[in-house]
């Protein structure tokens, strides 16, 4: 079985993380890829997570990333001198991430973006949504109005796989471009775009904003 199967099927929402990270064991081929360098939506993050940093001007700034899966990024981020912390809804991805990257193992969680309880105990400065955003689209809303009474002037990094409308089958009443991504997130844009990649016949969105 491909990995889409369980994940996203027939323009159908499945849902299966848990299954599909036991059945694969690297699913988007990140871990594979990012051995030869990491990928230009990473370094993007990074780049923004910098530029926050002296925003904040304070050594320690608090990154949370929703669904982490492999934790590369915080990992990265915390060699930068970033307070990062992980929560994903896979209990097997973060036991084994939790062995590939034992010096964050205390810092990813397990549970969902409106998570309530774990928002309110981290308090994040940022908030990292890396491709993960076609798989929660009915909870973002609910999660941005959270996040607003949780902590004032906190930001968003957001990077999401897009591809043609025609093609998308999965999620084009919520958006299907970046225009309509701005539209439905409703917040306060810094910086946006898209990167084609030409190869794969595919191009992601970014966005760097303030949630107030």
């Amino acid at each position: 079985m491909k990995y889409q199967d369980f994940v996203i099927k027939n323009g159908k929402f499945i849902g299966k993380f848990d299954e599909m990270y036991k059945f694969h064991k690297d699913p988007w081929n990140l871990i594979k890829n990012n051995r030869k360098g990491y990928q230009i939506n990473y370094h993007l993050i990074f780049r923004f997570c910098e530029d926050l940093k002296k925003e904040f001007k304070r050594k320690k700034i608090k990154v949370l990333e929703l669904g982490c899966g492999y934790p590369q990024i915080l990992n990265e981020l915390k060699k930068k001198g970033f307070d990062v912390y992980g929560v994903d809804i896979s209990k097997t991805v973060l036991e084994k991430a939790k062995k590939k990257y034992p010096s964050i193992k205390n810092k990813i969680f397990h549970g969902d973006i409106l998570d309530e309880k774990l928002l309110k105990k981290i308090k994040p400065d940022i908030y990292i949504m890396n491709d993960i955003s076609w798989y929660v689209l009915p909870k973002i809303k609910n999660f941005l109005k959270k996040v607003k009474k949780i902590k004032k002037n906190s930001y968003l990094i957001h990077c999401l796989t897009m591809y043609d409308r025609k093609k998308q089958k999965y999620g084009k009443n919520y958006f299907y471009n970046l225009k309509g991504i701005k539209k439905f997130f409703n917040l306060k844009y810094f910086y946006s775009g898209n990167i084609e990649i030409e190869k794969e016949k595919k191009k992601f969105s970014f966005f760097l904003a303030k949630i107030n």
